[in-house]
């Protein structure tokens, strides 16, 4: 659910509806999952993916070549059936495109309640999590779709293994880089017409969103806010709010990619909105705390009542779930028009 501190006459609509390598241990699995949810903590990888998505999507033919984001060619001599992925956003992507048991492998991250957009889906089917090549070998996938910030040795290992493996690009900072995801990972998987149709959605969803503002409304100041972070440049969180007509106030005062910040200084940037997170059926005591903090309180955001504060995911998805983050950010700032 969601809890937002609007004005009295302001709607904000409802909700609708990686693991990588054993060794890379809890506290590095951790920092990489908050990573790719809000921004970049280091440059990716140019993303050297081809043929172009756009007009990939479009072709049936068969073998079909891509090179991934090591620079590696793949040929698929034919479409997939048993899919593998190793990274919570791509476990979106497919799950949004394939037939739902076509997905044999999946992040740990895919039967989270509190984050996953698509447990329900790996609990009725029961894809292997994909941790180490071992658990890629017994789910046997006719091809691994892994993070562009993935370890290597894992690709290596596979790879060595004649496994089928591709490295997709998933350090977004833009929508069009997750709209182009969308195309690819149709092409690689054999479904252009499903990610076609996902594709117009995600479009459809972002067109909506952007259309709310109503002309000559002054844009809103905008800050995310999740836990002691906030999100600057360089995030999909600012793509976000550049695409609503909203100012994103960490950015403004110059912050970069996803970054520590404290109430101090959130008070001093003074935000009318401020944008948060909570787990499922936690959002009520989020907002609480945030409203218990002395600096919060005091910002124009506390004194108007507009704290929004988003279930994860909502929030989070860096996939075609996006779209339902665009709907409730674009109606709390400027209403359902």
């Amino acid at each position: 659910m969601v809890t937002c501190m609007v004005n009295a006459a302001r709607r904000t609509g409802n909700i609708a509806a990686a693991a990588v390598l054993a060794s890379v241990g809890a506290v590095a699995l951790m920092l990489h999952f908050a990573q790719h949810y809000t921004g970049d903590l280091q440059l990716p990888l140019p993303q050297r993916q081809s043929p172009n998505p756009e007009s990939a999507a479009n072709s049936a033919a068969y073998p079909r070549r891509a090179i991934d984001e090591d620079g590696r060619p793949l040929t698929l001599p034919r479409p997939t059936q048993r899919v593998a992925s190793q990274y919570w956003s791509i476990d979106e992507m497919l799950y949004s495109i394939l037939p739902p048991d076509y997905v044999v492998g999946v992040s740990q991250y895919a039967y989270d309640h509190n984050t996953s957009n698509v447990y329900s889906w790996a609990e009725t089917f029961r894809p292997a999590i994909i941790s180490n090549p071992e658990q890629v070998f017994v789910a046997a996938p006719d091809l691994v779709l892994v993070s562009s910030s993935a370890r290597a040795d894992l690709t290596d290992l596979l790879r060595t293994a004649d496994v089928p493996t591709f490295r997709l690009f998933t350090n977004f900072k833009t929508l069009d880089e997750i709209s182009n995801n969308i195309l690819l990972t149709g092409y690689l998987t054999g479904q252009d017409s499903a990610a076609r149709r996902v594709h117009d959605e995600f479009q459809s969803a972002i067109q909506r969103a952007a259309s709310r503002k109503p002309p000559g409304t002054a844009s809103p100041r905008v800050l995310g806010y999740s836990g002691r972070y906030s999100y600057g440049l360089h995030t999909s969180f600012h793509d976000v709010l550049r695409l609503l007509g909203a100012t994103n106030v960490a950015a403004e005062e110059g912050l970069l990619g996803y970054d520590a910040v404290n109430t101090e200084q959130i008070l001093r940037w003074n935000p009318e909105w401020i944008v948060s997170r909570a787990n499922p059926g936690e959002t009520d005591s989020v907002l609480q705390r945030l409203l218990e903090d002395p600096a919060i309180a005091l910002t124009t955001a506390a004194r108007k009542k507009q704290i929004l504060v988003l279930d994860n995911n909502v929030f989070l998805p860096m996939s075609p779930f996006t779209a339902t983050l665009l709907d409730n950010l674009s109606e709390a700032f400027y209403g359902n028009h």
